[in-house]
Parts: structure tokens; C-alpha cells; sequence
């Protein structure tokens, strides 16, 4: 059985696609404890025992030596049979943000330097065959002085393939050209472009990319096939995802799912679904608009919560100073800091105390809510709604904002209203294969659910098994998004299963290969 070492390992995309493969993976590192507990999880599930079969290792990899990694591996039930040159492959993806053409590209980012360390364990390891994915802004990102580890000089800008080749030939490997590859050319049900690096040690059997799976390309609505109970449907991705597809240590057979896990569902609320609503299937901010302004939109028909919403909205700025001018007759002002962000939930709020009718509980419930945001109590907070409900939406009123959007007739304040400036969120289209999935959930409605993606339904479209289960925080936010890996960023982080399986295996063809001519060569055959 071939060996692999994986590293920035997360919680298992590339590595559930190297098992597939048919390696065993004897030592693998990440520093983030969540992916650690999905990742270690899943491997207990497959019946590899830490401490036996393989080591994980909570670290960043500018810790890690090479001494330490060769002591955990020839500590494991193999024996003491790992040395200089005998790993097989080594494969991992640097974190990309510092690439990423989405982001900031910074070429003193020291997340660009994590390669290096990449390249140091690569010099003390030696292994037959490397692979690195990244995103695809690796292509042109450039480096500033980089610190070579072959003694050679890059003084100035210099790009990161270029770099990368130099290295590795320095270290007696033959390099491909980097190449982009689409996941969804190898049964990944989402278009998905990442940039793999693959060398191979000048004495062993070349390495090539491998071709494209199929010409078939397996949609969203093959990907959410038996995930639900009020919509049923089957298909062949979906009873593969259920069966399985990386095999058990145990008995190399896939585990089958045994319940559906991570299908939690995030809470929205009512003028958030409505405006979900507003989206057709593949639509994002811009088409639906474009739609609405040309067919326009009856709008206190479909979404009478959104409808109100926005009445306040567009009048935001009027009704502020009219809630202001009532709130001293109350005393109540000198207690409240008359924020933007505080002018505006309390507007909201209002919005939707005008939506109800003067009693009832939801009523009750909503006026007790709006007295501790004003700072009254119950009976001044429903003296106060009656003294100003009149006085709201004087600028435009629901009349007018009702011809409006039936005419499609809507300006900056009313689409900003209608959809907020997310302008990147697009509804799915069932048909067609997914845009590429991402660690934050609310860039893309459902195709045909009012809400944001499940987690396993992220999973689903890259192409992890439903017995594949994502542990820890299933969000976070804030300052934490910077130190956590909830479960939303461990699958929109991943790398696609069955595209990782699609590499591993020409690297496995081409250790058959050696071996085979290595076995020749012993024999004298060859």
C-alpha cells in the first residue's frame, strides 16, 4: 500500500480523496482544533486508529520538523521502515487566502510563506511524488525576496510558480506546469477551478494530470437527491453519497449513512425568506432585479412583511426625526444613543408593530420588545406607537410604494430595500451545476427552499459522503472568523473529494509503474 503524508489537511476533503485512491495516510497536521475533531472523527469512523495507522498532529507548520514527523511515522504499527526518500507522496494545499483573488493580495501576507514551509518538509522528506492545490490567483501572485532553500537568490518580484519550479528542480524533482483543473469535470457537482502543482523525484516513473472524467456533468438537483423528507427523489449521486465512496480500513467497504447529519437549518425570518422569494433559479441580485424593474412585482401581495419593511426603509430618514420628537415628550431620549445603526433596527421594529393589527399577542409580544429598546414601560411604549403611527411614511407611502413596484418603476432606496447590497447572493439553479461553494452560507439561496444551505448539503455539492460527519460550531462570526473553522468554513474550504481522489490516482498509476520497473530491474527482466 502506498504511504502519503497530507498536510494543511483541514477536516479531510483532500485526504477522503487519497484514501479513495488506495493510499495510506501515515501522518497528517493542521492547527485548527475544529478541523482536528472532524477530521480525527472521520478517520476513527474508517477504522484508522490514531496512534497505530496513522498520526494527526496539532500544529502550524512552521513547527513541524522532520525529525518529529519520522519519529511519529516509524512509531506506528508499519514499523521502523519510514526513512530519507521512502514516502511515497506528499500532498497539501497552503491556506489561500493570501492568493485569493476575492480577497486582499498582499505579497508580505505571511500566509504566502506557509508554501515555503511546504517546500522545507518537502526537502527533508524527499517523497517519490508531490502535490499542491491552491486557488487559482496563485498563477499570478508575486513574491518579495523569498527565502529559497536551495540557495538561490530571488531578489525582487518574482512569481509563485516560478519560484516553485526553481525550488523543486533544485531539489532533483522533474515539475509539470501548474494547471487548472475543474472539479466538475470529475464528478463534482459544482464548478469549482483550482490550481494543482505536481513534481515527481527525477528516478521514479513521470507523473501527468489527469483527463477529464465524464462529459456529464452531475447537477445541483442530482447533488440533493434523498435529503429531504417532503421532497422525494433519488438519483445515482445522491445513493452513491448515501452508500459511500471511501472505503473502511476495516473491511474495504464504504460506510453507509446511518442518519442524516448536518442538515440543521438556519433560522430566518420572515421578510428574509421573502425576500429569498424575490429570486428565480440561477438568478442572483442583479438578474432578479432586472426582472422585477421590467415585469414589476406586486409586492404587498407576495412579500407583505418585506413590503412594510421597506415602506420604513425608504422613509428611514423622516420617520428618525419623527422618533426622536416623540421620544422626548417622554424624557426617554437622554438614555438612548441616537445611532445610525439604533435609528435604523428601531425603524424595523417599528415596521413590523405596523404590520399587526392593534392587538393580539404577536402585538404584545412586539410592543414589549420596542419598550426596552426605548426605554419605557408597556403602557407609555403603546402611547407612544399610537402618537407617532400616523406621523411614519410621510415621504412615500404605501400607496405610492405599492405603484411603484407594480410599474417596476423602483429607485436606489427602494432596491436597496427590496434586496439589501448583497449583491454577490444568487439563488441555485437545480439544472445546472453549482457556482463555487464558500465558507459563508448566505451568498446562495436554495433552488427551490427559501433559505440558505445546510451543511450538508454544502458537503453534498463537494462531494463528501453523508457518513462523512462535520463536528464543531456549524457557524461563527465576528473577530472569531479569523481563529475558527466552524463547519460551514471546514466544507467551503475543502477540497472536493472526488476531484482530490482524480489526482491521487495518477499519482498511485505512476507508483505502479516505478514499483513495476523497479520489480524488473531486481529480476533482472529489465
Amino acid at each position: 500500500m502506498p504511504y502519503a503524508i497530507d498536510l494543511f489537511c483541514g477536516a479531510g476533503g483532500f485526504s477522503e480523496g487519497i484514501l479513495q485512491s488506495g493510499f495510506d495516510i501515515v501522518f497528517s497536521s493542521d492547527k485548527s482544533p475544529m478541523a482536528q475533531e472532524t477530521y480525527t472523527n472521520r478517520h476513527k469512523e474508517l477504522g484508522i486508529e490514531q496512534g497505530i495507522d496513522t498520526h494527526f498532529e496539532l500544529a502550524d507548520i512552521q513547527d513541524l520538523t522532520v525529525d518529529f514527523i519520522f519519529k511519529k511515522i516509524n512509531s506506528l504499527k508499519y514499523g521502523e521502515i519510514f526513512k530519507y526518500g521512502s514516502i511515497d507522496a506528499i500532498f497539501g494545499g497552503p491556506p489561500c487566502q493570501g492568493f485569493s483573488r476575492l480577497g486582499k493580495r498582499d505579497v508580505n501576507d505571511p500566509r504566502n510563506m506557509l508554501f515555503h514551509e511546504y517546500l522545507r518538509i518537502i526537502k527533508g522528506i524527499r517523497p517519490k511524488y508531490v502535490v499542491m492545490e491552491n486557488v487559482t490567483g496563485i498563477l499570478d501572485m508575486q513574491l518579495f525576496n523569498f527565502p529559497s532553500l536551495v540557495n538561490q537568490k530571488y531578489l525582487g518580484q518574482h512569481s509563485v510558480p516560478e519560484i516553485l519550479k526553481n525550488e523543486l528542480i533544485h531539489l532533483g524533482y522533474t515539475v509539470l506546469d501548474m494547471e487548472i483543473i475543474n472539479a466538475a469535470d470529475f464528478g463534482v457537482p459544482q464548478q469549482r477551478n483550482r490550481a494543482f502543482f505536481l513534481a515527481y523525484r527525477n528516478d521514479v516513473h513521470p507523473l501527468s494530470y489527469p483527463k477529464r472524467k465524464s462529459n456529464r456533468l452531475i447537477t445541483v438537483h442530482d447533488a440533493f437527491g434523498d435529503l429531504y423528507s417532503d421532497i422525494k427523489y433519488s438519483t445515482s449521486y445522491s445513493q452513491t453519497s448515501i452508500m459511500g465512496r471511501t472505503p473502511s480500513k476495516t473491511n474495504n467497504v464504504p460506510i453507509k449513512r446511518r442518519s442524516i447529519t448536518n442538515m440543521e437549518k438556519s433560522n430566518h425570518d420572515i421578510t428574509v425568506i421573502e425576500r429569498f422569494s424575490l429570486y428565480n433559479e440561477g438568478e442572483n441580485r442583479r438578474k432578479a432585479l432586472n426582472r422585477i424593474q421590467k415585469e414589476g412585482i406586486d409586492l404587498f401581495e407576495k412579500a407583505p412583511n418585506l413590503f412594510f419593511e421597506s415602506l420604513f426603509h425608504v422613509n428611514g430618514e423622516g420617520n428618525a426625526k419623527v422618533i426622536r420628537q416623540a421620544l422626548t415628550k417622554f424624557n426617554s431620549e437622554e438614555n438612548i444613543n441616537f445611532s445610525d445603526r439604533w435609528l435604523y433596527t428601531t425603524n424595523k421594529q417599528l415596521s413590523t408593530i405596523a404590520m399587526i393589527n392593534n392587538e393580539g399577542r404577536l402585538f404584545e409580544k412586539s410592543i414589549k420588545a420596542l419598550s426596552r429598546r426605548i426605554g419605557l414601560d408597556y403602557s407609555q411604549t403603546i402611547e407612544f406607537w399610537f402618537s407617532i403611527k400616523d406621523l411614519l411614511n410621510e415621504k412615500i407611502t404605501a400607496k405610492d410604494l405599492q405603484e411603484a413596484f407594480l410599474k417596476g418603476d423602483i429607485d436606489a432606496p427602494m432596491i436597496d430595500a427590496l434586496f439589501t447590497k448583497k449583491g454577490i447572493r444568487t439563488r441555485l439553479d437545480s439544472c445546472e451545476v453549482s457556482p463555487t461553494m464558500v465558507t459563508l452560507p448566505d451568498d446562495y439561496i436554495h433552488p427551490f427552499l427559501n433559505r440558505i444551505l445546510t451543511v450538508r448539503e454544502m458537503a453534498r455539492l463537494q462531494s463528501f459522503d453523508d457518513s462523512f460527519e462535520f463536528l464543531g460550531k456549524r457557524t461563527t462570526g465576528g473577530d472569531k472568523r479569523a481563529v475558527e473553522t466552524p463547519q460551514f468554513t471546514q466544507v467551503g474550504n475543502a477540497v472536493p473529494p472526488l476531484l482530490a481522489k482524480a489526482v491521487a490516482s495518477e499519482v498511485i498509476k505512476a507508483i505502479k509503474k516505478t514499483e513495476s520497473k523497479y520489480y524488473l530491474k531486481q529480476t533482472g527482466a529489465l
